[in-house]
């Protein structure tokens, strides 16, 4: 294997064994500000029980997540440091600025945790909530990098492409890329969808295999199956959006990543959208545009300098059509959940599908737990789909009209140009894949512990104690504790 190869592998897995940890990190913190918030409102013990049990494992995540991206930062400065040097000279304000998102999380969870039954329940809850609000911003700016490769800005980028000299650099500038529109949006969403999409999986395959449960327990899954769908609901309305809007964006500002996408090789107006074999007239120009034009022209590899094509366009095509399927089916699941959960209808055709008491019946919950779940491919592919998209740029750059009538994308640089060719990034590289591969073995031992060590009955009433010294007060959210 090539060292140009080890390297992309090294990239592919490191990211990968991260973006594991990633969702996690953002969407926990709300579910379990959302279940303490409905504890205290409801007064009600098993929520209570839910955002004890789950801080613990929100907490074993982040350390782990952050293992793992202590990993990802010796990557980027030894086996793709020339790619690193330049986002230094540039881009590195986002970096800057997410160390202290970083700071900010670890600082407000060591509060949060250690904050049950020492501060008043609003104050916790605000300490919870700038746990969720850390996690995001951290996430967000590292995506303003991920934006800023797309859509590089913030220099003279004729002056680089020519000579590779750097002038003109705005490190404001370059932290504002235009492909961040879209690129924000997709994230976030995609991170909380995921998150509580597969908090909805664990219940429902609680509910589905445990046996002889308690009615303790059964209240306790059917609370946080409820609760994780529900969030779940409401962030597709908000997913579905970002894809539409991420759709756009590739539109006016990387046709040729829209092309790669939706795996146009032809231009076309009135261009197709592909499902598969099946190919539906006019769609991808009319879901593509501003307003809505289903004659739209949509640029296909054949308006593009063969040079510029993505070598493994097929992969990022597949990936995206699995990560939309995928999104599209959890979304539809979570939306027909949540609303059977909120009206219980009573009309045959749900009642053939169990929805009339979705957290009791067998295929509501087989739904949620192999739709919640599939999640996490999505996700992964989803990425997937977006950085092998990008091929063969690791910098995108300026697209022009070249004489012939065909577009070429002026390249800041190739993925080819920002590898480390030292034999020395090899013992690196291989300590990184074992370290993270034991992090991914402590981490599903950890939860195994978390999970198995205690019964879900004892937090119950554990919950129930506190909630009963807890009671009184003027207003369910009562800053003194009684």
């Amino acid at each position: 294997m090539s060292l140009e190869i080890f390297d992309r592998v090294l990239a592919g897995y490191t990211m990968g064994l991260h973006m594991l940890y990633t969702y996690w990190a953002i969407s926990l913190p709300f579910f379990i500000i959302a279940a303490e918030y409905l504890a205290y409102k409801k007064n009600d013990p098993y929520y209570l029980a839910i955002a004890k049990r789950w801080s613990v494992v929100m907490a074993v995540l982040f350390a782990i997540g952050a293992a793992s991206g202590a990993a990802i930062a010796v990557e980027f400065i030894t086996v793709w440091y020339k790619w690193m040097y330049l986002v230094n000279q540039i881009d590195i304000l986002p970096f800057d600025i997410e160390v202290m998102a970083f700071f900010t999380e670890v600082i407000f969870l060591a509060l949060y945790l250690y904050g049950w039954d020492r501060m008043s329940r609003t104050a916790h809850m605000i300490v919870g909530g700038l746990v969720g609000v850390g996690t995001s911003a951290s996430a967000m700016l590292i995506i303003l990098v991920n934006s800023w490769m797309n859509t590089p800005t913030g220099f003279n980028i004729q002056a680089y492409v020519q000579n590779g000299q750097l002038t003109g650099v705005d490190p404001l500038g370059a932290s504002l890329p235009v492909a961040a529109l879209a690129e924000v949006p997709m994230g976030l969403a995609g991170a909380w969808f995921v998150g509580f999409g597969s908090v909805a999986g664990y219940f429902a395959f609680r509910k589905l295999t445990k046996k002889n449960m308690t009615t303790d327990e059964k209240e306790y899954y059917n609370r946080g199956l409820k609760l994780s769908t529900y969030l779940g609901a409401l962030d597709a309305i908000f997913l579905g959006w970002a894809g539409d809007n991420a759709g756009k964006t590739l539109y006016n500002y990387q046709p040729l990543k829209l092309a790669t996408l939706e795996g146009v090789m032809q231009t076309a107006k009135g261009a197709p959208m592909a499902l598969g074999p099946i190919k539906i007239p006019d769609v991808l120009s009319l879901l593509s545009t501003w307003p809505p034009n289903p004659h739209a022209l949509v640029l296909g590899y054949s308006s593009f300098v063969k040079a510029d094509w993505d070598p493994i366009w097929y992969i990022s095509h597949n990936a995206y059509d699995l990560h939309a399927t995928l999104g599209i089916l959890g979304a539809l699941v979570a939306w027909i959940l949540a609303y059977s959960f909120w009206r219980h209808p009573k009309n045959s055709l749900f009642k053939a599908f169990g929805l009339d008491n979705p957290a009791e019946n067998k295929i509501p919950l087989y739904a949620m737990f192999l739709l919640g779940w599939l999640q996490l491919v999505a996700w992964e592919s989803g990425w997937v789909a977006a950085e092998t998209g990008r091929q063969p740029f690791v910098i995108w750059g300026p697209m022009t009209q070249t004489t012939s009538g065909l577009y070429s994308i002026q390249y800041v640089m190739l993925t080819a140009e920002g590898f480390n060719n030292s034999p020395e990034v090899l013992p690196i590289g291989i300590s990184i894949m074992i370290v993270l591969a034991i992090a991914v073995a402590g981490t599903l031992y950890m939860l195994k512990k978390l999970f198995s060590g205690k019964e879900v009955s004892a937090d119950v009433s554990s919950a129930r104690l506190i909630m009963a010294a807890n009671t009184g007060g003027t207003s369910p959210l009562n800053i003194k504790r009684k």
